[in-house]
């Protein structure tokens, strides 16, 4: 009998095995990359607009209160910058603005305010609402603080307060008044509320009579340009900035003296730059301590610097224009918006967010008088 022959069994070699894992293993090595590159810039997107939402509802509420400001002979302006200490050394090495001004308001707008509501006359019946013609005035201020005041670990970033009071209300102190804002720089408790947080930067420039801001908003460097921006305004001319706390509360060139009204800015441009306490911890920090007046800095992730144009990085308290990135090296502007170059330790971290720019013209210059 002949012995039934060998069955041939297909397989894989050794060989193809290997081949075939390999190719699985980058399959599932670009899978996993596109998936990651996906949920980056998701998360990107989804950060982008939580702090759009928030800038927007910020600088919707400061505009909408600059674009009514009041140019009656009740009126008043008195824009500023005041100095803290944020890391408790004793050196007040961190400026913020505060805004205090006149504004009109409607009579429902008045109604709305606490000090008011309790004294609100009754409406005949069926009557939803009062008349326009019924209107009035309101002082409002808007002021920034160290959130490092209550969280030692946002030493960079400022909250924003507001308050509003009727100029009626006679129970509550004028925000004007000399003795409103104490020693500590804030207000009494009950005066304001907090509208927005995790604020790096809030700069505010205004146009005077004789500034040109139709190409580019000019940051007086020269205390004699007529045509530049000023940094702070006295609607009355009092002197009320101290200049001594700062450069930038110098009035601005050219400015005429007020005669029965208060004078106004023509345009006001507010630039906001806001970053979440989630955010700082997806900052790069410096690998290498930084001296005074160096042009560049080192990072332990040059990924996490921005690279738009005329980006701003925060390191301490020294703000800084990114210029360019060469691996781990980022050539900056040093000392920019207003700050000093100053010397930073290795693991300082880096900041900055997302920035909105806008500008409010003001209903007593219409004409604009060619901005």
């Amino acid at each position: 009998m002949k012995r039934a022959g060998r069955r041939k069994v297909a397989a894989f070699t050794l060989l193809e095995l290997l081949l075939a894992l390999g190719i699985f293993a980058f399959l599932v090595l670009a899978l996993f990359q596109i998936l990651d590159r996906s949920l980056s810039l998701w998360r990107r997107a989804e950060t982008r607009r939580g702090l759009l939402a928030q800038a927007s509802s910020l600088s919707e509420l400061l505009a909408r209160d600059l674009a009514g400001l009041d140019g009656g002979s009740r009126g008043d302006f008195l824009a500023e910058w005041v100095a803290f200490d944020t890391d408790g050394d004793g050196v007040e090495d961190t400026k913020w603005p505060r805004l205090r001004f006149v504004r009109q308001a409607s009579a429902a707008d008045v109604l709305r305010l606490p000090g008011e509501r309790e004294a609100a006359p009754e409406r005949p019946e069926g009557v939803t609402s009062l008349p326009r013609s019924e209107s009035g005035r309101t002082e409002v201020i808007w002021l920034v603080v160290p959130a490092s005041l209550t969280d030692r670990d946002a030493r960079a970033e400022g909250v924003v307060w507001r308050g509003e009071r009727a100029i009626s209300d006679t129970s509550t102190k004028s925000f004007f008044a000399p003795d409103f804002i104490g020693r500590s720089n804030r207000p009494p408790a009950g005066a304001v509320e907090e509208v927005g947080g995790g604020l790096l930067w809030l700069g505010v420039l205004f146009a005077t009579q004789t500034s040109i801001v139709h190409d580019e908003w000019r940051l007086a460097t020269d205390p004699d340009c007529l045509d530049c921006a000023a940094t702070s305004w006295d609607a009355w001319n009092r002197e009320r900035p101290d200049r001594q706390i700062h450069a930038w509360n110098e009035p601005g060139a050219g400015m005429p003296k007020a005669r029965g009204r208060p004078l106004l800015p023509r345009r006001v441009r507010f630039e906001m730059e806001l970053e979440r306490p989630i955010d700082r911890l997806r900052r790069t920090t410096l690998a290498e301590a930084t001296e005074i007046g160096e042009a560049a800095i080192v990072v332990d992730d040059p990924q996490r610097i921005p690279r738009e144009e005329g980006a701003y990085v925060l390191v301490d308290t020294e703000w800084m224009q990114v210029l360019s990135v060469s691996g781990t090296s980022v050539a900056v502007k040093r000392g920019q918006r207003g700050t000093k170059s100053v010397g930073h330790a290795a693991g300082a971290m880096v900041h900055y967010g997302l920035r909105l720019l806008r500008e409010i013209p003001i209903s007593t210059y219409r004409e604009d008088w060619n901005l």
